[in-house]
Protein backbone atom coordinates (compact mmCIF):
# COMPACT_ATOMS: atom_id res chain seq x y z
CA UNK A 1 0.00 0.00 0.00
CA UNK A 2 1.58 3.16 -0.80
CA UNK A 3 0.31 6.93 0.65
CA UNK A 4 2.05 10.08 1.38
CA UNK A 5 1.22 9.27 4.94
CA UNK A 6 1.21 6.44 7.93
CA UNK A 7 -2.08 5.04 8.08
CA UNK A 8 -2.35 3.98 11.53
CA UNK A 9 -5.44 2.28 13.00
CA UNK A 10 -5.99 1.26 16.95
CA UNK A 11 -8.43 -0.72 18.05
CA UNK A 12 -9.40 -1.38 21.54
CA UNK A 13 -11.39 -5.02 22.17
CA UNK A 14 -13.11 -5.85 25.38
CA UNK A 15 -14.76 -9.03 26.13
CA UNK A 16 -14.45 -12.12 28.92
CA UNK A 17 -12.13 -14.86 28.82
CA UNK A 18 -13.33 -17.82 26.72
CA UNK A 19 -14.69 -15.33 23.64
CA UNK A 20 -11.86 -15.19 21.93
CA UNK A 21 -10.49 -11.34 22.60
CA UNK A 22 -7.13 -12.24 22.38
CA UNK A 23 -7.32 -14.51 19.47
CA UNK A 24 -9.82 -12.10 17.85
CA UNK A 25 -6.79 -8.74 17.68
CA UNK A 26 -4.30 -12.04 16.46
CA UNK A 27 -6.54 -12.46 13.48
CA UNK A 28 -7.10 -8.80 12.60
CA UNK A 29 -3.24 -7.97 12.78
CA UNK A 30 -2.83 -11.73 10.46
CA UNK A 31 -5.13 -10.06 7.56
CA UNK A 32 -3.47 -6.89 7.82
CA UNK A 33 -0.27 -8.27 7.21
CA UNK A 34 -1.61 -10.27 4.54
CA UNK A 35 -2.07 -7.15 2.98
CA UNK A 36 1.24 -5.92 3.12
CA UNK A 37 0.69 -3.78 6.31
CA UNK A 38 2.08 -4.01 9.46
CA UNK A 39 0.27 -4.55 12.85
CA UNK A 40 0.62 -5.62 16.82
CA UNK A 41 -1.79 -7.35 19.08
CA UNK A 42 -0.95 -6.64 22.80
CA UNK A 43 -3.28 -8.20 25.14
CA UNK A 44 -4.06 -7.37 28.67
CA UNK A 45 -5.84 -9.95 31.66
CA UNK A 46 -5.49 -10.54 34.80
CA UNK A 47 -6.82 -13.78 36.27
CA UNK A 48 -6.38 -15.88 33.41
CA UNK A 49 -9.79 -17.48 33.77
CA UNK A 50 -12.71 -17.97 31.67
CA UNK A 51 -15.66 -15.08 32.30
CA UNK A 52 -12.83 -12.52 33.47
CA UNK A 53 -12.54 -9.32 31.87
CA UNK A 54 -10.32 -9.24 28.89
CA UNK A 55 -8.52 -6.30 27.12
CA UNK A 56 -6.27 -6.68 23.54
CA UNK A 57 -5.39 -3.33 21.54
CA UNK A 58 -4.45 -3.70 18.28
CA UNK A 59 -2.48 -1.32 15.72
CA UNK A 60 -2.37 -1.34 12.36
CA UNK A 61 -0.16 0.60 10.18
CA UNK A 62 1.43 0.81 6.36
CA UNK A 63 4.53 1.65 8.05
CA UNK A 64 6.56 -0.38 10.82
CA UNK A 65 5.18 0.02 14.27
CA UNK A 66 7.71 1.19 16.61
CA UNK A 67 5.07 1.57 19.92
CA UNK A 68 4.68 -1.05 21.99
CA UNK A 69 2.05 -0.03 24.89
CA UNK A 70 -1.67 -0.18 24.97
CA UNK A 71 -3.84 2.24 23.28
CA UNK A 72 -4.99 5.83 24.50
CA UNK A 73 -6.72 7.23 21.16
CA UNK A 74 -8.49 4.44 19.98
CA UNK A 75 -10.30 4.51 16.37
CA UNK A 76 -12.48 1.88 16.92
CA UNK A 77 -13.89 0.03 20.33
CA UNK A 78 -15.23 -3.15 20.16
CA UNK A 79 -17.07 -4.48 22.99
CA UNK A 80 -17.65 -8.54 23.43
CA UNK A 81 -19.76 -8.30 25.99
CA UNK A 82 -22.37 -5.63 26.40
CA UNK A 83 -22.38 -6.34 30.75
CA UNK A 84 -19.09 -5.06 30.21
CA UNK A 85 -20.25 -1.89 29.39
CA UNK A 86 -21.38 -1.16 33.65
CA UNK A 87 -17.94 -2.21 34.66
CA UNK A 88 -15.56 -0.87 32.39
CA UNK A 89 -14.76 2.88 30.85
CA UNK A 90 -15.13 1.11 27.52
CA UNK A 91 -15.36 4.51 25.99
CA UNK A 92 -12.24 5.98 27.88
CA UNK A 93 -9.71 7.10 25.13
CA UNK A 94 -12.33 6.64 22.28
CA UNK A 95 -11.67 9.08 19.77
CA UNK A 96 -14.53 12.08 19.72
CA UNK A 97 -15.02 10.80 16.22
CA UNK A 98 -14.51 7.18 16.64
CA UNK A 99 -16.77 3.93 16.63
CA UNK A 100 -18.00 1.80 19.03
CA UNK A 101 -18.98 -1.48 18.24
CA UNK A 102 -21.38 -4.10 20.76
CA UNK A 103 -21.83 -7.89 20.52
CA UNK A 104 -25.87 -6.97 21.18
CA UNK A 105 -29.19 -7.93 19.55
CA UNK A 106 -30.45 -4.98 21.28
CA UNK A 107 -29.67 -1.81 19.66
CA UNK A 108 -27.67 0.58 22.38
CA UNK A 109 -26.78 3.95 21.06
CA UNK A 110 -23.55 4.77 23.70
CA UNK A 111 -21.33 6.36 21.52
CA UNK A 112 -22.23 8.77 18.53
CA UNK A 113 -20.80 6.11 16.33
CA UNK A 114 -22.58 2.46 17.49
CA UNK A 115 -22.83 -0.15 15.89
CA UNK A 116 -24.29 -3.06 16.78
CA UNK A 117 -23.73 -7.19 15.50
CA UNK A 118 -25.27 -10.58 17.62
CA UNK A 119 -21.96 -12.01 17.60
CA UNK A 120 -23.58 -14.61 20.38
CA UNK A 121 -26.43 -15.56 18.20
CA UNK A 122 -24.33 -16.03 15.15
CA UNK A 123 -21.16 -18.00 17.38
CA UNK A 124 -24.84 -20.64 19.18
CA UNK A 125 -26.03 -20.87 15.21
CA UNK A 126 -23.05 -22.06 13.82
CA UNK A 127 -22.08 -24.32 17.09
CA UNK A 128 -18.98 -22.36 17.86
CA UNK A 129 -19.33 -22.73 21.64
CA UNK A 130 -16.77 -24.10 23.68
CA UNK A 131 -17.81 -25.11 27.62
CA UNK A 132 -21.00 -23.64 27.33
CA UNK A 133 -19.41 -19.53 26.01
CA UNK A 134 -20.62 -18.56 22.89
CA UNK A 135 -16.61 -17.83 21.02
CA UNK A 136 -17.85 -14.62 19.32
CA UNK A 137 -14.14 -13.48 18.61
CA UNK A 138 -14.66 -14.21 14.60
CA UNK A 139 -18.03 -12.86 14.20
CA UNK A 140 -16.52 -9.34 15.83
CA UNK A 141 -14.08 -9.81 13.80
CA UNK A 142 -15.87 -9.68 10.70
CA UNK A 143 -17.98 -6.97 11.83
CA UNK A 144 -14.68 -4.94 12.37
CA UNK A 145 -13.41 -5.84 9.08
CA UNK A 146 -16.59 -3.94 7.73
CA UNK A 147 -16.13 -0.46 10.19
CA UNK A 148 -12.20 -0.61 9.16
CA UNK A 149 -10.10 0.94 6.96
CA UNK A 150 -7.15 -1.17 6.68
CA UNK A 151 -8.56 -4.66 7.32
CA UNK A 152 -9.74 -6.88 3.95
CA UNK A 153 -12.85 -9.18 3.92
CA UNK A 154 -10.98 -12.06 2.01
CA UNK A 155 -7.87 -11.36 3.77
CA UNK A 156 -9.34 -11.61 7.28
CA UNK A 157 -11.30 -15.12 6.01
CA UNK A 158 -8.33 -16.52 4.48
CA UNK A 159 -6.78 -16.25 7.72
CA UNK A 160 -9.08 -17.85 9.84
CA UNK A 161 -9.34 -20.65 7.77
CA UNK A 162 -5.52 -21.03 8.01
CA UNK A 163 -6.04 -20.48 11.71
CA UNK A 164 -8.63 -23.12 12.28
CA UNK A 165 -7.98 -25.81 9.60
CA UNK A 166 -10.56 -27.76 8.32
CA UNK A 167 -14.49 -27.75 9.07
CA UNK A 168 -14.02 -25.45 12.15
CA UNK A 169 -12.28 -23.04 9.83
CA UNK A 170 -15.27 -22.94 7.48
CA UNK A 171 -17.47 -22.51 10.21
CA UNK A 172 -15.55 -19.32 11.77
CA UNK A 173 -15.08 -17.54 8.07
CA UNK A 174 -18.96 -17.78 8.16
CA UNK A 175 -19.24 -16.60 10.79
CA UNK A 176 -16.50 -13.68 9.93
CA UNK A 177 -18.61 -13.10 6.77
CA UNK A 178 -22.08 -13.45 9.00
CA UNK A 179 -20.92 -10.54 11.38
CA UNK A 180 -19.79 -8.23 8.39
CA UNK A 181 -22.89 -8.50 6.54
CA UNK A 182 -25.48 -8.29 9.41
CA UNK A 183 -23.47 -4.85 11.62
CA UNK A 184 -25.77 -2.41 11.65
CA UNK A 185 -25.54 1.16 12.89
CA UNK A 186 -27.71 2.70 15.72
CA UNK A 187 -29.48 5.89 14.64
Amino acid sequence: MSSDYTLIEEISLFGRGGQGVVTAGELLVSAAVKDDLYGQSIPFYGGERRGAPVRSDVRISDEPLYLHRRTYNSDVVAVFDSTLLDILKVTEGLKEDGSMLINSKRLLKVWKNTYVVDATGIAKDLGLVVAGWAVVNTAMAGALANLLHTIKLDSLEEVVKETFPGKLGELNAEAVDLGYRTVRRVD
